[in-house]
């Protein structure tokens, strides 16, 4: 029988490395322990076992690590894997309520992201009702930044539905890479979102869980928003007990922290506030345990975003500001006077660039508004001269 103890190594150093766990350094001092035991005769041991000896890792963390590889084989087995009419590619990702893959149509050929409810839901009546809503309210929706569903189904003991497949990253990503965003470009994908969360409120509906993992843009810089898992809607009181929390703690709102029932868009707008915070400053307002975290978001105030981005024009951290209010009385009331103030802090950014309105996008060209400017102002002048022509006529007639 082969041995296959030298691959698990290798992958247990490998994720270790990867979630700096380990260093490279200390994974060679441990591999080279293992050489020099095999040469003398001694085999059996695994590389984890020689790194808890010499103090480079805690059972804990063995833990953790062994977990990433299970999850890494469980990944690996669903490749192939045949769910309903779809064949899994790879997997994308993992939300609140199911498993994201990349997958193949069979019947059109075609790349769709996969979702799949959680097998330890997969026996509780309320997620799988919450898995369903999810779909049936996202299929109904037609909006060019929201991720459309294609297809909703069951096969055998799971419940799925496709969207459209995304060829982009999240924002999150995109702030793990490369850190705070420059104003405009956390402004466009902001306007964005908020123009898909105007359709949804439009539709009393309200997401819960905006952040910058739901958010994908593509490589055309189109934001789409996307996991509807904790929407709020009509068929909420079915659903939910109360004072039950439902969204992500770094960008919850204090309403949907406290468990409040009666909430409404905008919570919404308090979580695109603090998407739009961490976009600026490189990180979220609030830091520490979930406990600590919802508690933040309910009772104390942020950290300036002035400290992290002194560039910030008075404006861009007074929205912000207004977005994250803890009072939702003393945030934004209606999407259309947050576009507002985004069309002045637009003017003030970049003067000659796209212009907000209301959900669309308009380009503004100053040449052009000069010159009819221009054009009004020989007209008024022209229209002027006339006046004065024909008054003298009249005069000189009058005299004869």
């Amino acid at each position: 029988m082969p041995d296959n103890s030298n691959n698990k190594d290798l992958d247990f150093a490998t994720l270790a490395i990867a979630h700096k766990v380990l260093t490279h350094d200390q994974v060679e001092e441990a591999q080279a322990v293992l050489a020099d035991e095999k040469a003398r005769g001694v085999t059996g041991r695994a590389i984890e076992d020689v790194l808890l000896e010499m103090g480079m890792i805690k059972h804990e963390e063995i833990w953790a690590v062994k977990k990433a590889q299970e999850r890494l084989l469980r990944d690996a087995t669903n490749v192939g894997e045949k769910i309903g009419g779809y064949e899994i590619i790879s997997k994308v990702g993992e939300g609140g309520l199911g498993v994201v893959y990349r997958a193949r149509q069979l019947s059109m050929g075609r790349t769709v992201a996969l979702k799949v409810l959680h097998e330890k839901w997969i026996g509780d009546d309320e997620f799988r009702k919450r898995f369903l809503v999810e779909a049936r309210l996202v299929g109904r929706l037609s909006h060019p930044n929201l991720i459309q569903v294609i297809d909703v189904g069951r096969h055998r003991n799971q419940l799925y539905y496709s969207m459209e497949f995304i060829e982009g990253v999240t924002v999150e990503t995109q702030l793990d890479d490369f850190g705070a965003m420059e104003l405009p470009q956390a402004m466009d994908i902001v306007c964005q979102v908020a123009s898909a969360l105007e359709h949804l409120a439009s539709k009393k509906i309200v997401h819960r869980d905006v952040k910058p993992g739901n958010i994908m843009v593509t490589t055309k810089g189109v934001a789409k928003l996307g996991d509807f898992g904790f929407v709020k809607s009509s068929l909420d009181s079915v659903l939910s007990p109360d004072g039950e929390i439902l969204g992500t703690p770094d960008y919850i709102s204090p309403e949907a922290a406290n468990g409040d029932r009666d909430i409404d868009f905008r919570s919404d707008i308090y979580s695109l506030g603090v998407s739009f915070y961490h976009m600026l400053a490189g990180k979220p307002p609030f830091a520490g345990t979930s406990s600590e975290v919802l508690d933040a978001h309910i009772f104390k105030k942020p950290p300036l975003i002035t400290e992290f981005r002194p560039d910030l024009p008075k404006l861009a951290c007074d929205i912000v500001n207004k977005m994250i209010a803890k009072k939702p009385e003393n945030r934004y009331q209606k999407y259309t006077e947050f576009f507002a103030d985004m069309e002045l802090l637009r003017r003030l950014v970049n003067p000659e660039g796209a212009e907000i309105s209301g959900t669309s996008v308009t380009i503004s060209n100053k040449e052009t508004e000069g010159k009819i400017k221009f054009l009004t102002i020989l007209l008024i002048i022209n229209s002027g001269l006339l006046v004065v022509a024909i008054g003298i006529i009249l005069y000189l007639l009058s005299t004869k």
